[in-house]
């Protein structure tokens, strides 16, 4: 068939009715069928042309490898990719810059900076070993220009309920049984690491509710998916955005709202619908203010509510440890300060990487004092619906007020360098 698009459309309609079946009498998902949803296995890159994703730098053009942050925190991630690392499908295997790579490298490198960091204190000299032991590979940037923008998300915690009142209205739904995650790369390798969602009505796949569908037209009324309830919905939709948070209930006690899908339409943050609908100025523009909006205008909440289509589906989980991030699209805990979100397609989950840019100065109480330079190490451990490309990195804050703050200052642009076990030493970790 020379229309592979009309071949391509057959083949979904066939496997939405397939798929199904084997959801029928599912309400929530597990963990790891959450995570890939729209988390994908990663892809060899593509290179075309002149374009690339990564750039192989030149050791004399090395920036200097000095940590900002806690060494808690990086032994943290660094203990966690390992457990990623040595779980990875082993054949998997991706282009440096015209390096072939393994996951065995990639837990090699892993190791051997494990190795570096634990026995380290001096940062002259966990510099040095950097150096001498890896090459460095540079995210390409838009253009070639190496230049990557950051933006952040973090770990929210919201006052709920998990019964409804007079005060918790507004309802946080499990996975719905009827909604189907197809991966389109199944039918052409064109779409390799992508997915698509719906629900079957009759023979065919067609999108699943929007938000105004199940908000404001009561779609799920009656359908027993409610887990919890929120006070508002600029909150709600808040949890939405970020994917996972914990939630304060009325006695005190948390827990937390892991994600379990989306309905995979359209995204547009709330915020931006107010300043595109012309009801508050971009100048200025905070939760706060577009919160307040909302609650002396009830008749505007719906239409900037609806604007964002993309729906969020969660599920309740006990706390066990408080330190403990939300699970990333790896599989494990991500770590704040530590974990990454990138194109996945492009660039490997549990990559060590270096992260040099300016970042929000931000006291523990959450007062934003100016702007940094910052420095860390990083892992690729997550990724993103909006994540996508050569010059898209989105950083984990983890939660609290200070992670709250410094995730809405976040749009900078700065430099994501990417580690790799010389050749010389990927068979042995140091």
């Amino acid at each position: 068939m020379k229309n592979w698009k009309t071949y391509f459309i057959l083949c979904l309609f066939f496997a939405a009715g397939c798929l199904s079946g084997r959801q029928a009498g599912k309400n929530t998902v597990q963990p790891q069928q959450a995570v890939q949803e729209n988390t994908p296995q990663a892809a060899q890159p593509e290179q075309t042309g002149k374009k690339t994703s990564l750039f192989k730098v030149d050791e004399k053009d090395y920036p200097e490898f000095k940590d900002l942050d806690t060494k808690k925190s990086l032994l943290k991630a660094l203990a966690l990719n390992e457990k990623y690392l040595g779980n990875a499908k082993k054949e998997t295997v991706y282009d440096f810059n015209g390096r072939k790579v393994t996951i065995k490298e990639l837990a090699a490198t892993n190791a051997a900076l494990k190795k570096i960091i634990s026995e380290n204190d001096d940062p002259a000299e966990t510099d040095r070993l950097v150096r001498e032991n890896f090459d460095v590979y540079q995210m390409s940037g838009l253009n070639n220009d190496r230049t990557v923008t950051f933006t952040s998300y973090y770990e929210p915690t919201t006052e709920a309920s998990l019964e409804k009142d007079n005060v918790y209205k507004y309802p946080m739904y499990a996975r719905p049984y009827d909604l189907v995650t197809v991966p389109l790369e199944n039918f052409n390798s064109k779409f390799k690491g992508e997915t698509i969602n719906g629900r079957v009505e009759g023979k065919n796949l067609v999108p699943y509710y929007s938000r105004d569908e199940i908000d404001f037209q009561g779609r799920f009324k009656g359908r027993g998916l409610e887990i919890a309830w929120f006070k508002n919905l600029p909150d709600l939709m808040d949890l939405h955005i970020q994917g996972s948070g914990r939630l304060v209930l009325p006695d005190g006690r948390e827990v937390k709202a892991l994600f379990a899908g989306t309905n995979g339409l359209k995204f547009k943050g709330w915020l931006s619908a107010m300043i595109e609908q012309g009801l508050i100025s971009r100048e200025g523009i905070t939760h706060e203010a577009g919160k307040a909006y909302l609650e002396k205008h009830p008749d505007k909440v719906r239409q900037v509510m609806s604007a964002n289509a993309r729906y969020t589906f969660f599920k309740i989980q006990g706390i066990t440890d408080p330190d403990e991030g939300p699970i990333g699209t790896y599989g494990y805990p991500l770590t704040g300060w530590r974990s990454v979100a990138a194109d996945i397609s492009l660039y490997p989950l549990g990559a060590a990487a270096f992260l040099k840019a300016p970042m929000p100065d931000v006291d523990e109480n959450g007062k934003y004092k100016g702007q940094k330079n910052d420095a860390r190490f990083v892992f690729i451990q997550d990724t993103g619906g909006a994540i996508k490309g050569t010059n898209r990195i989105d950083f984990f804050a983890g939660n609290g007020k200070k992670s709250r703050t410094f995730a809405f200052k976040v749009m900078n642009k700065g430099q994501l360098y990417i580690f790799l076990l010389k050749e010389k030493n990927s068979s042995n970790a140091i």
